[in-house]
């Protein structure tokens, strides 16, 4: 029994020391907290998360196909805070691996929203937006809902289309996050219903 209780903590401290294996993204199947519920509404329909301060900068990242990648926004300086992650797993594209794919990340400006483009069609991405700091809710959202607390309760990612919004199913891995999976490009964005 002592000898495999020891085992076993050698092992632990050997990983430890290796730092273990490295992160990949988060692109499995999402446990609904909110979103798919709330349905499609119009663009006019919705409370979108306001941003304060300038925006993150767009960005242009070429990857190969068949290699995790993970892409952080973050406002500008001096506080550095992450907006967004957006996150694809090794099977990602659906293309040749090792083949050179770009993606294009535009931030909304004024709220918390993203336009994602790739050069090649991709099976699922995960898109995390991150308001700790730079969170606003408008004041009809606060009037409805009551606080700013309940309004971040009812929060969810929704793909904005024309001037439709389709709420998907969103989680919240942590404190002030909001995470959906989602299957192609388009314009996805931090919302409630009004």
């Amino acid at each position: 029994m002592r000898a495999s209780a020891w085992t076993f903590s050698s092992l632990l401290g050997a990983l430890a020391a290796c730092g273990g294996p490295p992160p990949v993204a988060n692109t499995g199947p999402v446990m609904d907290t909110t979103g798919s519920t709330l349905g499609t509404l119009p663009l006019a329909g919705i409370y979108q998360l306001e941003s304060t301060g300038a925006p993150p900068p767009d960005t242009t990242v070429m990857t190969p196909a068949g290699l995790p990648r993970t892409i952080v926004l973050r406002h500008a300086p001096p506080d550095n805070v992450v907006f967004a992650e957006v996150a694809f797993d090794s099977a990602a594209f659906q293309v040749a691996a090792g083949q050179q794919v770009e993606i294009q990340v535009t931030p909304r400006p004024g709220a918390y929203g993203l336009t994602l483009r790739t050069s090649a069609p991709f099976s699922a991405a995960s898109i995390t937006f991150s308001y700790p700091v730079h969170f606003f809710a408008p004041a009809g959202a606060r009037a409805r809902y009551g606080s700013d607390i309940e309004v971040e309760r009812i929060l969810a990612i929704a793909r904005l289309e024309g001037d439709v919004a389709t709420f998907l199913p969103s989680v919240r891995p942590g404190t002030d996050e909001l995470r959906t999976i989602v299957q192609r490009a388009g314009t996805y964005l931090v919302a409630a219903p009004r």
